[in-house]
C-alpha cells in the first residue's frame, strides 16, 4: 500500500499513535462543530504548524489538497449565490449572498484545516499502527481488523483485477459500449469476487496457523517504551487540544 508519508524522521513520526489519532479526533471534532471562522482559522494554523514539524514534502501534500480544492471549487459556483441574506452584490444575472458567502468560506476553513491536521498525524503512520492506535483508544476490535485487513488486501484485490484485464486484452478486449464488453465486465467482477473469497479463506487459515484470536497482540513493553519517548510531543499536542478547545468554548460563551 502506498504510504509516503511514513518514512520520514521527525518529531511527530517520533509521537505514538495513540496520541496523534487521539489529538487528531479531538481537534477534527471541534474544528467541525465550530460555529465561527475563528476555531477554524486556528485549527489551520495548527495543521500548518504539524505539517512543519512531521516536515512532509510540499510538492506531495498539495497533490493531496487537489481533490479537495475541486470539490471546493463546486461549493464556491454554487453557495455564494444561496441563501436569505443581504445581497453584496450581482455578478450577472446572479446575487451574491452574505450568508451563502460566509458559509462558503466557513466550509472552506473547516475543509482545508480538518485535511492538513489528518496528514500530519494520521497519514505519517503505518495502517497497522493506526488499527493498534484505535484498538487501544476502544475502538470496536471487529472495526479495526476490518481496516486494517482491507488496508492491507485492498491492493491485492487491485492486482487481481489487474490480470483479469491483460488478460481480457490479450484476447483481444476492447472497453467500449456494446453489450459483449457490459458482459465481460460482469464476467470480470464475478471472477474478481471469487477470488477475492478464496483469498480470503486462504488468510484466514494462515493467520490461524500461526495462532491468530481475533485480537491485536500489542506488547504493553513496546507501548509503554513509544509513550515515554514523547512526552513532550505529547504535552505539545495536548496543550493545542486544550488550547482549541477552550477557544471554542469563548466563542459559544460570546467571549470573542
Amino acid at each position: 500500500m502506498n504510504e509516503p508519508f511514513v518514512d520520514i524522521s521527525s518529531p511527530i513520526h517520533r509521537t505514538a499513535p495513540t496520541v496523534r489519532v487521539a489529538v487528531a479526533f479531538v481537534l477534527s471534532l471541534v474544528t467541525a462543530l465550530a460555529s465561527t471562522p475563528t476555531v477554524p482559522l486556528a485549527a489551520l494554523g495548527l495543521g500548518g504548524c504539524f505539517l512543519l514539524l512531521a516536515r512532509l514534502p510540499l510538492g506531495a501534500v498539495v497533490r493531496r489538497l487537489m481533490p479537495l480544492c475541486l470539490f471546493l471549487f463546486v461549493l464556491w459556483v454554487v453557495l455564494p449565490f444561496t441563501g436569505e441574506g443581504p445581497a453584496l452584490g450581482s455578478l450577472g444575472p446572479l446575487t451574491v449572498k452574505g450568508d451563502g458567502l460566509a458559509l462558503a468560506c466557513l466550509i472552506s476553513l473547516k475543509s482545508f484545516s480538518i485535511l492538513l491536521i489528518l496528514m500530519a498525524l494520521v497519514s505519517t503512520m503505518h495502517t497497522f499502527d493506526l488499527g493498534h492506535a484505535l484498538n487501544a483508544l476502544g475502538m470496536p476490535t471487529k472495526l479495526t481488523f476490518l481496516i486494517v485487513m482491507s488496508a492491507r488486501y485492498i491492493v491485492v484485490i487491485e492486482r487481481e483485477y489487474r490480470k483479469l484485464r491483460n488478460a481480457a486484452r490479450m484476447r483481444g478486449f476492447q472497453s467500449d459500449t456494446s453489450l459483449h464488453a457490459y458482459r465481460t465486465f460482469a464476467h470480470m467482477a464475478a471472477m474478481l469476487l471469487v477470488r477475492s473469497h478464496l483469498r480470503a479463506k486462504r488468510v484466514h487459515n494462515a493467520m490461524v496457523l500461526r495462532g491468530f484470536d481475533g485480537r491485536f497482540n500489542l506488547l504493553t513493553a513496546r507501548r509503554s517504551e513509544r509513550m515515554a519517548g514523547c512526552l513532550p510531543q505529547t504535552a505539545c499536542m495536548a496543550g493545542s487540544v486544550v488550547a482549541l478547545v477552550g477557544l471554542e468554548v469563548a466563542v459559544r460563551l460570546g467571549g470573542i
